[in-house]
């Protein structure tokens, strides 16, 4: 039961990701909206990769939810290069969230294998073993023989690339959750502006509104659950 057990709360986290990002694209507007809506795609696809009903259905239609992926993943770089323009190159991390994990999106998909199909990213090699255990459509390519960029990877060389690529992307979803927790803790997520002396006088007996559902706690939210499901999905494809 531990392998479906953990696809199931996969999926947990993946849908409230979806939702905690919904409800920040209605909060805000701009480039922060498809930074918003871009994650919240993330999210659904990871319940959808996760639960193992549907697990196989994905892998079938990876080719697509990768074109998804990366259309988000070609929006970040240009977010990025605007903000660097507008801003200067210290504010070229801006979209670059986006782009990571779009990218990372890309790559789990490819990694998925079909109902008839095998992965068109074979990271089991030799050991007849592909990650992800005990949820469906993480099976080995051995399996289901080779398709698409299989064969490149199947070499143990290349096998072990792609795995350092996971451990890597992981290690960054686990380093930007622990950041964000930090700039929240520490108000330096925009969740604190300034108020001006009178301002602050004259609101100073005002009844307290509940602040629960803010930008800066729907963004922390989508980004814990973001970067712990990333994190535990690409280092459970790459084991």
């Amino acid at each position: 039961m531990t392998g479906p057990l953990l696809g199931w709360m996969l999926v947990v986290l993946g849908v409230g990701v979806a939702g905690g990002n919904l409800l920040r694209m209605a909060l805000v507007r701009g480039w922060a909206r498809f930074e918003a809506a871009a994650e919240a795609v993330m999210g659904g696809g990871m319940a959808v990769m996760a639960a193992p009903p549907t697990a196989a259905h994905y892998g079938t239609y990876s080719t697509w939810w990768a074109a998804v992926f990366a259309a988000f993943c070609l929006g970040g770089v240009a977010l990025s290069v605007r903000h660097a323009v507008w801003g200067g190159l210290r504010y070229l991390r801006h979209g670059g969230h986006v782009v990571i994990g779009s990218a990372a999106m890309v790559l789990m998909t490819l990694a998925m294998s079909g109902t008839t199909s095998s992965p068109a990213l074979a990271l089991a090699g030799s050991s007849g073993h592909g990650g992800m255990a005990g949820m469906a459509g993480m099976e080995s390519v051995g399996a289901h023989g080779h398709g698409g960029l299989a064969e490149a990877a199947g070499s143990s060389g290349g096998v072990l690339a792609w795995r350092v690529a996971f451990w890597a992307l992981a290690a960054y979803f686990v380093i930007f959750m622990a950041l964000a927790v930090r700039a929240r803790l520490r108000g330096r997520d925009g969740s604190r502006p300034a108020v001006a002396a009178g301002t602050r006088a004259r609101h100073r007996h005002a009844r307290r509104r509940p602040s629960l559902l803010t930008v800066p706690n729907a963004r922390l939210a989508g980004h814990v659950g973001m970067g712990g499901s990333m994190a535990t999905m690409l280092l459970m494809m790459a084991a």
